[in-house]
């Protein structure tokens, strides 16, 4: 007999060996005669609960929603500009300063979303988006302000475009889901 043949003949005297084996991750093995389940095994209550919270995904994508709606506004046309026949359009780059806010601010709104997506609802979150979202009300408001307070010179009209109620859409967006979250606004009193 080869080498082989003979470690395969011992390898299979040891499978049909009946003495009780250990079983893996430390399971204790149950010989014959004993009881497979000793008293108070029964008794203990094992939890199978959720080791976290469940995401709230309609609000998490409302508020995705938001940013990204907050973000596309500023490449939309703010102003629509229209001189007898001409008409153009000045969209969120041309304003300078106000796209940057509206920029960064649904850029660090969208880092923000992350933990709304994997289930967080802290009370920080929920400031920082009406935070965001009133910022976006603010500077579109202030926009559109500013186009409506536009007096006509030589039939050149001015008129609010499609981008600035965008932005404020966002906004809005941004701040609904964070508002009607009733979890983190209890107040709880203890007596």
């Amino acid at each position: 007999m080869s080498e082989e043949e003979e470690s395969l003949e011992d390898v299979g005297e040891e499978v049909g060996s009946s003495l009780p084996h250990t079983p893996p991750l430390g399971i204790k093995a149950v010989r014959s005669g004993e009881d497979p389940n000793p008293i108070g095994v029964d008794d203990v209550d094992v939890t199978t609960g959720r080791e976290r919270p469940a995401g709230n995904w309609m609000a998490a994508l409302v508020l995705s929603a938001g940013v990204v709606v907050s973000i596309i506004g500023t490449f939309l046309p703010w102003i629509e500009i229209s001189e007898n026949q001409y008409r153009s359009n000045l969209i969120g780059w041309d304003q300078g300063g106000s796209a940057w806010i509206v920029l960064i601010i649904g850029t660090l709104a969208a880092g923000v979303t992350g933990p709304v997506w994997n289930g967080s609802r802290s009370l920080l979150v929920n400031v920082l988006f009406i935070f965001f979202g009133t910022v976006l009300l603010i500077v579109a408001s202030i926009e559109m302000s500013e186009v409506s307070s536009y007096q006509p010179v030589a039939e050149v009209e001015k008129s609010v475009g499609v981008g600035l109620p965008t932005v404020l859409a966002g906004g809005i967006l941004m701040i609904l889901p964070s508002v009607l979250d009733k979890q983190n606004w209890k107040f709880r009193h203890k007596i």
